[in-house]
């Protein structure tokens, strides 16, 4: 199977696209959510979206699809795999929306979202050479953006400064920037809540849900330890596979692994101390796994065998989540 994928022709592609469908088949419509707490602007465009029947869904499907194809063409573009791959795109669909709160327009989708675009001026970053000021603007101008649509979005913050000290060299100017930029997009959209004398509401951006100081499995069903274990197996194999086990990746592509494993922990973090949001946030996580994994699968050395199994394991993996959870 995965040799159809790897050699990147109409076969591979077909087979792709089956490989989703059939481990989509069983979604069915969520008439009613869970507690998930939203940003007032995300509130608002939630409630833009329900005067059309199934807006809300085909505009959640179009959203993922989008953050699939972006993150297959990072990649790619920026060699961070060993080749070029339609397993970007198979893979964070799969695991992406594997609950069927997922399809629709979620926070957690549109936190993806921004921090795909993050990851993309990162790689820029560790090309360019002096003055990156623009790119720091960038940056923190999408991490003050993240935050109006997901409040998870802080819990980024410093890992994303984590990073950008590993793949460049500290400067406080940058960070400065990075952080000012950030406060100007909450400071103009305090100011606009002013005007239109709702400022009250702009605080409610910033109200979390109780986060424990410790793990709470009590919300968590049964299926979802199996979607949590394959999470972590894929998570640590693919990532040392990605690190020690082949000389094609770049040593930017390296260096820039510890960044998408940071990603990954911030996610994680999430997944384990926010309860409400758990089916939305569970996204989270994906964009490093995805990363790490279509270098695992696309490798041309080790055992196919072993590969066509553990990739086999992971959509039945998913279909068994979706109908029991």
């Amino acid at each position: 199977m995965i040799q159809i994928i790897r050699n990147r022709g109409i076969g591979g592609i077909i087979l792709g696209l089956i490989v989703i469908i059939i481990s989509k088949i069983f979604f069915a419509p969520v008439p009613d959510f869970p507690q998930v707490t939203y940003t007032p602007l995300f509130t608002a465009l939630k409630s833009a979206t329900s005067y059309i029947p199934n807006l809300d869904l085909i505009l959640g499907v179009a959203f993922l699809i989008l953050q699939a194809t972006l993150l297959t063409y990072i990649l790619n573009y920026h060699n961070v795999t060993n080749e070029r791959s339609f397993f970007p795109f198979i893979l964070y669909v799969l695991l992406a929306c594997i609950y069927n709160e997922q399809f629709y327009l979620n926070p957690a989708s549109f936190l993806n979202f921004f921090l795909l675009i993050i990851i993309e001026r990162l790689l820029r970053l560790q090309d360019v050479g002096k003055n990156p000021g623009s790119l720091f603007l960038d940056i923190g101008t999408l991490i003050g953006v993240s935050l109006l649509f997901s409040k998870e979005a802080i819990f980024y913050i410093p890992f994303i400064i984590i990073g950008i000290i590993i793949i460049y060299t500290y400067s406080m100017n940058n960070i400065s920037i990075l952080l000012l930029s950030t406060f100007i997009v909450i400071f103009i959209t305090a100011c606009v809540y002013f005007i239109l004398g709702k400022f009250q509401i702009f605080g409610s951006f910033f109200s979390f849900t109780p986060i424990y100081m410790g793990i709470n499995f009590s919300h968590w069903q049964d299926r979802f330890f199996i979607l949590f274990i394959l999470i972590l197996v894929i998570s640590a194999v693919s990532y040392f596979h990605y690190q020690f086990s082949n000389n094609k990746i770049s040593n930017k592509s390296r260096r820039f692994a510890i960044v998408f494993a940071l990603i990954w922990t911030a996610g994680i973090l999430v997944i384990l101390f926010q309860e409400l949001n758990l089916w939305c946030n569970t996204a989270l996580s994906v964009i490093p796994i995805t990363v790490f994994a279509t270098n695992f699968f696309q490798d041309r050395k080790g055992s196919d065998w072993f590969k066509n199994l553990v990739f086999i394991v992971i959509i039945l993996g998913v279909i068994s989540i979706q109908l029991n959870y």
